[in-house]
């Protein structure tokens, strides 16, 4: 993996993020080193904190380069009154190097995730048939049987396109107890991203009927599957693992070397939200990443400790509400 291949850490991703409660901040290390921090009010007092999703992008081996970049975050935490700040880099939970760095400049691990912290990444460099071959059997099978029931995959960039996503989506999350965006937040990922050749809609269809689409996101050498749905009307013609198929031969043929399949369970047990994501994604025999998760850098540590038990009260009041449970995708 390359750091600087992380569609999170984009210019078009803070700009999807504003107007849904987020902030861009961009804070400039130097040239080569820009960091993408979300920012976001906290209730009841005039403080924020900061988010670095998938970020920074830098060696986290380096206890020079760490505090450059916790010096950085200070100066610009006094000017907006941050309270913390909150990142999930794609440091690998066995890199016992960085953690002793990170805990050295005051991080600590945050009790809540923001993004799954454990992925599948499959080498999609390799010849196409070879990626075939090392799929499951069964996941081989499938594609099969969805060739067999003559399902047909599509691409759009349309807002057509998120609509029709979007209904099978809702479907998708209600059936799992999920809670999700507004259209509106994926419409805005059409016009700010897909419209600008990073990324597409991929949609299964039966017939004239969409039964399955996805939303891919592109951005350097990597790929990836950020958003999926499928309607349990046809999950017996297996159109996921067509869909996903198709993703792969057309991502190949434009050079990418990389499919992030995104968030699964770090500790996958069956009854878990996540179990039946994990174990289609664990047919595609990719290479299984484990991350540090999310680690905070507390500014004002007695604020920040009445805060985020305050934060995580206020999550599980909302998931109970919703989904009458304080469970979530993200539980490890």
């Amino acid at each position: 993996m390359k750091l600087e291949d992380q569609i999170l850490q984009s210019d078009e991703w803070g700009k999807v993020k504003e107007g849904f409660g987020w902030e861009p901040v961009k804070l400039l290390l130097d040239a080569e080193h820009p960091v993408l921090m979300l920012k976001r009010n906290l209730p009841l007092i005039k403080k924020c904190f900061f988010y670095v999703p998938r970020g920074p992008l830098m060696d986290f081996d380096s206890p020079s380069e760490i505090g450059r970049f916790v010096k950085a975050v200070k100066e610009e935490a006094k000017r907006h009154g941050a309270l913390f700040l909150r990142m999930d880099p794609e440091v690998l939970e066995s890199n016992d190097i960085a953690l002793n760095i990170l805990k050295a400049e005051g991080f600590i691990k945050a009790k809540k995730e923001v993004q799954p912290r454990s992925t599948f990444i499959l080498d999609i460099s390799r010849d196409l048939q070879d990626i075939k071959a090392g799929f499951e059997s069964k996941f081989r099978y499938n594609i099969h049987v969805a060739e067999k029931h003559g399902i047909t995959i599509k691409q759009g960039t349309d807002e057509a396109s998120v609509e029709d996503f979007y209904k099978i989506y809702k479907e998708t999350c209600s059936r799992q107890n999920f809670i999700i965006h507004p259209i509106s937040y994926y419409k805005k990922i059409r016009s700010l991203i897909i419209d600008k050749g990073m990324g597409r809609i991929f949609a299964a269809y039966h017939g004239q009927v969409p039964v399955a689409s996805v939303i891919i996101f592109n951005f350097g050498k990597r790929i990836w599957y950020m958003y999926g749905a499928s309607l349990s009307s046809h999950r017996n013609m297996m159109p996921n693992n067509l869909l996903h198929w198709e993703i792969i031969k057309w991502a190949k043929d434009r050079g990418f070397k990389e499919y992030d399949l995104w968030g699964i369970p770090s500790n996958p047990k069956e009854g878990h939200p996540l179990w039946g994501v994990y174990r289609f994604k664990k047919g595609f025999n990719a290479k299984l990443y484990k991350f540090i998760g999310s680690y905070d850098l507390p500014f004002n540590r007695v604020l920040y400790r009445l805060f985020d038990k305050a934060i995580i009260l206020y999550q599980n009041t909302v998931r109970l509400i919703k989904k009458g449970t304080i469970s979530d995708s993200l539980s490890e």
